[in-house]
């Protein structure tokens, strides 16, 4: 016991004075070690080198001694001031005792935080040709590299003779270096981020990431790279790469890539990995399979050839957290291009696509060439279960479907043509769609269609709807008619669509429309706008529809689209007791200030409903409760509007020939105030029979010529004008039958005798409608005022026509006009 405990004792006490003697022998001949170190290097090496410190570390690498260089600049090897490499550290791993003998061997190497810039320029002449190969011995400085680390490295590769333009990135890779000769053996493992892989004009592999364990042979003197039977993991997919790269004289490729222990991910592992990531967890029981081949010059002129064959046989494809499967599914897939660097001949096949969705079978094809000016023959045959599909992949706009679709759909030609109306009908495109009960919740409102049923048939660039039927939100619709250049405005953006239909609806909600459409009331105001993409020939005939107040019946009519213009024509409708013919032009070319043209016809409608609807229009004057009668009247409007569909009020300009009938005013404070005056306590509740005017709106004033009112009461005759601000100038004659009533000296000047002898009464009601009095009208007799507003009205209506004329005339859209698209005729599937 005594003689292990002495042996213990005596070799911790000769490791540590191996380990002091160490320590104390590289303070002492730091210095020393690192001079040597700069004068070997700069034997080997033919560029300048800038290091910010040198240290040299016992411990870092113990028992091995660590040369540990700061801030690492290398200059490359071509003309001028460019880095080969930069490393925050670098790490050179050296036997102590060797060092001592004077011998620089490194046995192992770090590099953390790099970037290598490896170039080829124009005249074929690299950049990292770095070390001497004069007669001048290299030193004692050699190379065992057992251990090579290198932590967050990017490296980028250039070869402009090639077209080439690689960039490489890791984290952590680990490898050892094996020199027999000119012969390099090679063993990595770790992984490897590709950030691009550039041949040409194209980039492949595009962020992807790969764990690597590779075995690589480099010959040094022949300039050739044999990539041992290797492996690759990708997004969790096994490959075995191998094969030769060789440019020693010309760069010669020839690559071979198979899949082992193939699933559905490794497919999908080549495309970018953003437009796959809702696949990613995706799963597959069968055989899968994938092989690709890369063989060819690589050159400014030339480009390798690929080849890749893929493929499912009898596979169930899910995910994990998903209701639905696709089971006996099998695809037949290639892609080859002769030239890496041009997709030109470019071709994808995947050919006898079929399997089923929970049950419900499908098949399909697909192939496209020429991947810079797409040639695509795809075709799709199935019914699915819509509920199946949504629980297979769900799609985050789309929630709450059911129903069933069938497809028969196929389509060949040029995918560019699409994009000019011109050649989109080159476009071959056909088959049908069938919707059978199909229900769902679109969109963050979750807005809902219900029961839609319906055919939609495909006629090259154009769709046809055949009794589409449904309800959307609290709407129901059936139509039928075109929606053309549709597949053009389906898949490029900012193009226009074109629709011609027949509209039916038993209800329309007017005001959950505008709010969907235009944005939510509770969200700010309405902001209207017509697209200009937007091509509209429409022809409605609904039932009923609801918009605020306004509730009307029997809706029929026209729309026309165009050029961010709408024209609305022979709209008949129902409401308000009686029934309203209109026509109208909205110009929507700048939606802060949108023009309208409209015409209107009332026949009969209920003036207090009128007044009701339109919220008295916005003043309380006189309201829906004073008045009542059957109104008449012809209408012509002009005004410009915000995007808020809030008038400008100074661009009004109307006019409104009208009749009234079986009339009522009731409660009217300023008749009321008439019987200071008249005696005569009837005109709280006046009625009458008739009453005719042409009214005139124009300059925010409303212009009421002189009209006569036969009353239950008396006959009173009225003109004057009222302000969109308030303001009132209304101007009174009415018969004098008391005179008991007034101050004969106040009303002189007032008073006037008819041809019959028949006193008349002249007032005037003055102010604004809060604060309003009646006076005694002594100028109306001298200047007979109601006659110049006669010829004022008159005037400015005159002016409003020829006006109203001219912009309808640059409005006008003719209907034959409206689509410069063929008009196939819809047929029933």
């Amino acid at each position: 016991m005594k003689i292990l405990k002495k042996v213990i004792l005596y070799t911790l006490l000769v490791l540590f004075v191996l380990i002091s003697s160490l320590v104390a022998s590289v303070f002492i001949f730091k210095d020393r070690i690192i001079q040597q170190f700069i004068v070997e290097a700069n034997k080997n090496i033919g560029t300048p080198i800038k290091i910010g410190k040198i240290e040299v570390s016992a411990f870092d690498e113990f028992p091995n001694l660590a040369i540990v260089l700061h801030d690492v600049y290398v200059e490359d090897s071509h003309p001028g001031e460019y880095p080969l490499l930069t490393a925050r550290k670098v790490s050179f791993v050296l036997n102590p005792f060797e060092v001592w003998a004077g011998n620089f061997a490194i046995r192992g190497l770090e590099v953390h935080d790099s970037e290598t810039n490896l170039r080829i320029n124009n005249a074929g002449k690299n950049n990292y040709t770095i070390v001497k190969h004069s007669g001048e011995s290299g030193g004692s400085v050699s190379f065992d590299l057992k251990n090579v680390k290198l932590i967050n490295t990017l490296v980028t590769y250039v070869d402009l003779p090639a077209f080439q333009h690689h960039e490489l990135s890791s984290s952590n890779l680990m490898a050892s270096i094996n020199a027999k000769g000119d012969i390099y053996h090679i063993e990595a493992i770790g992984d490897i981020v590709s950030e691009q892989i550039g041949i040409g004009n194209s980039i492949w592999f595009r962020k992807k990431i790969f764990d690597i364990n590779a075995i690589v042979d480099y010959d040094d003197l022949g300039k050739s790279l044999t990539i041992m039977p290797s492996q690759l993991l990708m997004d969790k997919a096994m490959f075995e790469v191998s094969g030769t790269y060789a440019f020693k004289e010309k760069n010669q490729i020839d690559i071979h890539t198979i899949g082992k222990e193939t699933d559905i991910k490794l497919l999908l592992s080549f495309f970018p990995s953003e437009s796959i990531e809702k696949l990613k967890k995706y799963q597959s029981k069968g055989d899968v399979y994938f092989d690709m081949k890369l063989q060819g010059e690589v050159s400014k002129q030339k480009s390798p050839l690929l080849s890749v064959s893929f493929g499912l046989k009898n596979v169930t494809l899910f995910h994990p957290d998903f209701k639905s499967k696709i089971e006996n599914s099998n695809l037949e897939g290639s892609f080859a291009t002769p030239n890496l660097s041009k997709l030109d001949d470019a071709e994808l096949f995947l050919k006898n696509i079929s399997g089923s969705l929970n049950g419900d079978a499908f098949t399909g094809n697909f192939v496209m060439k020429n991947f810079n000016n797409p040639f695509v023959t795809a075709d799709f045959h199935g019914e699915v279960n819509a509920e199946a599909l949504l629980n297979f992949y769900p799609m985050k706009e789309i929630n709450d479907l059911s129903g069933r679709i069938k497809a028969n759909v196929s389509i060949s030609g040029p995918i560019n043509l699409l994009k000019n109306k011109s050649t989109a009908q080159q476009v071959r495109t056909e088959g049908t769609i069938e919707l059978s009960k199909l229900d769902f919740r679109l969109g963050e409102n979750k807005l809902h269609f219900s029961n839609l049923d319906g055919s939609l048939q495909f006629n090259n660039n154009d769709l046809a709807m055949s009794d589409l039927k449904g309800q959307f939100e609290n709407s129901d619709f059936l139509l039928n008619g075109f929606f053309k250049n549709v597949i053009t405005f389906l898949i490029f953006e900012n193009q226009s669509i074109g629709i011609e239909a027949d509209l039916k609806s038993d209800f329309l909600d007017i005001d959950q429309l505008f709010a969907i459409g235009f944005g939510q009331q509770e969200k700010g105001p309405y902001k209207f706008n017509i697209s200009n993409n937007l091509n509209l020939n429409f022809t409605y005939n609904v039932k009923s529809m609801k918009y605020k107040r306004f509730h009307p019946s029997s809706i029929k009519g026209d729309l026309l689209v165009k050029g961010q213009v709408a024209v609305a024509r022979n709209i008949h409708l129902k409401a308000m007791g009686g029934s309203i013919d209109l026509n109208g032009i909205v110009d929507a070319k700048n939606p802060k200030a949108i023009d309208l043209i409209s015409s209107a016809k009332l026949n009969g409608v209920q003036i207090d409903s009128l007044f009701y609807v339109f919220e008295n229009f916005q003043q309380t004057f006189i309201d829906h409760k004073h008045i009542k009668g059957q109104a008449f009247a012809d209408l012509s409007l002009e005004a410009t509007l915000d995007e808020s569909l809030h008038i400008f009020q100074e661009t009004l300009i109307a006019d409104a020939s009208t009749t009234i009938k079986n009339g009522e005013l009731n409660n009217f404070a300023p008749m009321q105030k008439l019987n200071k005056y008249l005696d005569d306590e009837g005109l709280s509740k006046l009625r009458f029979a008739d009453l005719k005017n042409d009214i005139h709106i124009e300059n925010k004033t409303v212009f009421i010529p002189q009209m006569e009112i036969r009353s239950n009461l008396t006959t009173i005759t009225l003109s004057g004008t009222h302000t969109f601000d308030q303001k009132i100038d209304y101007r009174v004659v009415t018969p004098l039958r008391n005179k008991k009533k007034i101050d004969p000296d106040e009303a002189f000047g007032a008073i006037e005798q008819d041809s019959k002898g028949q006193a008349k009464l002249f007032l005037k009601i003055v102010g604004t409608t809060d604060k309003y009095d009646v006076l005694y009208d002594k100028e109306a007799v001298k200047k007979k005022i109601s006659n110049d507003i006669k010829k004022e009205v008159q005037e400015l209506k005159e002016a409003f026509k020829l006006k109203g004329k001219k912009k309808k005339k640059e409005l006008e859209l003719e209907k034959d006009e409206y689509f410069d698209f063929e008009d196939p005729k819809p047929t029933k599937p």
